[in-house]
């Protein structure tokens, strides 16, 4: 049987290295509350992110859980530099570019956590690394499947 934290964390690396991203970063509801925290992470430059919560609504990570979807900051997208600004773990580790896709659980229709992957530099994520990314997102939601029904 394989531990699903090493298991997920082997699966962030390998992302971080096929798109040449900076960070990428998992967070999960709390029970019990509305707030999100980061539970699984990898090239952050401090331990920071330890201490970020965050609400659904709030920053790159915040609106792709409100609204369900992909959603991507970068340069080229208007607004994009507000949801830089209220994304903590945006902040923290200086990124500037990041995709964030919502992770569902089957026993709720909203999102119970979010995949974030981000860039220190200014640049745009190809069609394809997104596809890879939504993959990774798919797989990780399958991993949490498994780890609840055991």
């Amino acid at each position: 049987m394989v531990d699903i934290t090493v298991e997920l964390c082997k699966e962030l690396e390998l992302l971080r290295d096929s798109i040449s991203s900076d960070v990428v970063a998992v967070a999960w509801i709390d029970q019990g509350d509305s707030y999100f925290r980061w539970r699984y992470v990898t090239g952050c430059r401090s331990e920071r992110y330890r201490r970020i919560s965050f609400k659904s609504g709030y920053g790159v990570a915040g609106t792709a859980i409100r609204l369900g979807r992909t959603v991507t900051a970068n340069p080229l997208v208007p607004g994009a530099s507000r949801l830089r600004q209220e994304c903590a773990l945006m902040l923290a580790e200086q990124l500037h570019s990041a995709v964030a896709i919502p992770l569902h659980d089957d026993s709720t229709p909203l999102p119970q956590g979010v995949l974030l992957v981000g860039n220190r530099s200014a640049r745009i994520f190809l069609p394809q690394e997104l596809a890879m990314t939504e993959e990774v997102a798919r797989q990780i939601e399958c991993m949490r499947h498994s780890e609840q029904a055991r």
